[in-house]
């Protein structure tokens, strides 16, 4: 791994990111609020979200595939 600028980034996946850069930012301004501030936010919601996407496929992942 590459050394990266502050440790917050090393929890940070290149698709949030993306989703940041086109979405979030301007959602956050719309809001009026401060971007360095609603980014840690929005990463806690973004992780928890695919936390739970995760486990609620994950019996559809586990179960044998039927032919």
């Amino acid at each position: 791994m590459t050394p990266l600028s502050s440790p917050e980034r090393l929890f940070r996946t290149k698709e949030f990111e993306k989703w940041w850069e086109s979405q979030g930012r301007a959602t956050a301004l719309q809001a009026m609020l401060d971007p360095a501030a609603a980014k840690p936010l929005a990463w806690g919601a973004w992780r928890k979200g695919r936390e739970h996407l995760s486990e609620a496929t994950a019996s559809q992942r586990l179960q044998v595939a039927r032919q």
